[in-house]
């Protein structure tokens, strides 16, 4: 099927980010997310091979340019995520008020066995684990860097590869992992526009994944807040990441449930304030890994997460294994215009009201109030920084802000803000070329038409880097 016989989605400014796996490997799969409003690709580097997954995002990027669609790539680098080891049987059932022994030893059935050693040295007595997605509790009775021994306070069955969450232990200076840092080298070497960091801490594990950069490679950092350390350093590790992500599987075990929709609200509502992307995640539409149609909770939960202010909602197996990963995108798009549409005027007017722009930020904040009080179609930005266009997104205009970049990576990396239409200018900063792009796009789309009036924001002088002159121009 060739672009032009692809109807055009409507535009919707939450993003949605699906994730790649085998059910969208099946013939015209991809074609058909981007079709229904897919804006950004994810890979999670902790299943798969490179082999599957470059031919992944081979595939997704080469559909993506065939459509004319800019598509920013997100990988997520596994962490220190530990994990059971083979159990007898691959199964096993941990009964309350027994006792349990945790060892990397594989040679004794009495033990538990785990993956990694620097988890028997981090536990101390009293530190709580939490099995199998918080099925099963344990709680360290006696500690050593050989053997721990755990009380059994919550049983459940547990499998072979079972993951466990240790919300209180301080596993400072692991992240990256070995692992993490092979997997690095792979996404780098693909090119990804963003690295999604999982289990950070602090700041300081984000300065150790930079630091991994070499040979001129380098891609905006997604901190994946899942750890409660992490909460309490939030402002910290949001101003140090290019983006977050509200990561609600793991917060979930690390934190207590209860706690969930006040935390996604927390970290949204900071990441705005910082002008950083956040991505809400984690079972959106998880129903659907096996039905046609979501649950009324699932799509009240989507609706709630833009109206937090979220810049992207995520599809994880929804897309990656489910039966039917087109529909979920279909319906997230349904929800996300719906939410949108009654809405985005208020919000936008909220945040100009309440908004204290910092020097640097004046002109975004300028470029928006004048945008509303002309009831301009469009903010059109003439950028070559992702963080010009970011201060003018967290200020969320009810209007489309369409930013041209001279650079496809730019770009591509521009998929992650929410209201953020990144155009490729190949023209260069050629306004008049410029504009006739823009009106062409918000025409096909009906958001405007011939003589509609918009918002020019650009720099006064060829080749100079900071954007300095806001003017009102017709499309």
């Amino acid at each position: 099927m060739g672009g032009e016989d692809v109807k055009l989605p409507t535009w919707h400014r939450t993003k949605i980010i699906c994730t790649l796996g085998p059910a969208t490997d099946a013939p015209g799969v991809v074609e058909r997310l981007l079709g229904a409003g897919m804006d950004m690709a994810r890979v999670n580097l902790s299943h798969g091979s490179h082999t599957d997954q470059a031919r992944r995002i081979a595939e997704v990027r080469q559909v993506a340019r065939k459509l004319g669609q800019p598509l920013a790539i997100l990988t997520d680098l596994p962490g220190p995520k530990f994990r059971l080891g083979t159990l007898e049987q691959g199964v096993r059932t941990l009964q309350e008020g027994t006792s349990v022994t945790l060892s990397t030893r594989t040679d004794d059935r009495e033990l538990l066995p785990v993956r990694n050693r620097e988890l028997l040295s981090a536990l101390h007595v009293g530190d709580l684990l939490y099995l199998a997605d918080g099925s099963v509790e344990l709680r360290v009775t006696a500690s050593g860097s050989e053997r721990v021994v755990c009380e059994v306070l919550i049983g459940a069955e547990v499998r072979s590869g079972s993951g466990i969450n240790v919300p209180e232990a301080d596993f400072g200076g692991v992240v990256p992992t070995d692992d993490d840092r092979r997997h690095l080298s792979f996404a780098l070497a693909q090119a990804a526009e963003w690295i999604g960091v999982s289990f950070v801490q602090g700041a300081e594990d984000l300065a150790r994944v930079r630091a991994c950069f070499s040979g001129g490679m380098h891609a905006l950092l997604m901190a994946k807040i899942e750890k409660r350390r992490a909460v309490a350093q939030l402002d910290a590790i949001i101003e140090s990441a290019d983006g977050v992500m509200v990561a609600r599987g793991d917060l979930g075990v690390e934190t207590d449930l209860a706690e969930i929709p006040l935390l996604q609200k927390r970290i949204i509502a900071a990441a705005n304030v910082w002008g950083r992307p956040v991505v809400t995640a984690t079972q959106m539409l998880e129903s659907m890994v096996y039905h046609e149609h979501p649950t009324r909770a699932e799509v009240t939960d989507v609706a709630n997460a833009v109206l937090d202010g979220t810049d992207a909602v995520m599809l994880s197996g929804e897309t990656a294994i489910g039966l039917h990963p087109v529909a979920a995108v279909e319906i997230m798009s349904r929800v996300l215009i719906a939410t949108e549409a009654e809405h985005a005027v208020r919000i936008a007017a909220q945040r100009l009201e309440t908004s204290a722009p910092e020097a640097g930020d004046a002109l975004s904040f300028a470029a928006c109030q004048l945008a509303a009080r002309v009831g301009a179609k469009a903010i059109i930005a003439l950028i070559d920084e992702f963080a010009t266009a970011a201060s003018i997104a967290r200020f969320r205009p009810a209007m489309p802000l369409v930013v041209f970049a001279e650079s496809e990576t730019l770009c591509q990396r521009l998929a992650a803000l929410r209201g953020v239409v990144p155009l490729y200018s190949a023209s260069g900063t050629d306004v008049e070329h410029c504009l006739d792009d823009a009106r062409r796009w918000l025409s096909a789309r009906g958001l405007a038409s011939s003589g509609s009036e918009a918002v020019l924001l650009l720099a006064s002088a060829p080749g100079q880097r900071e954007t300095d002159t806001l003017r009102v121009a017709h499309l």
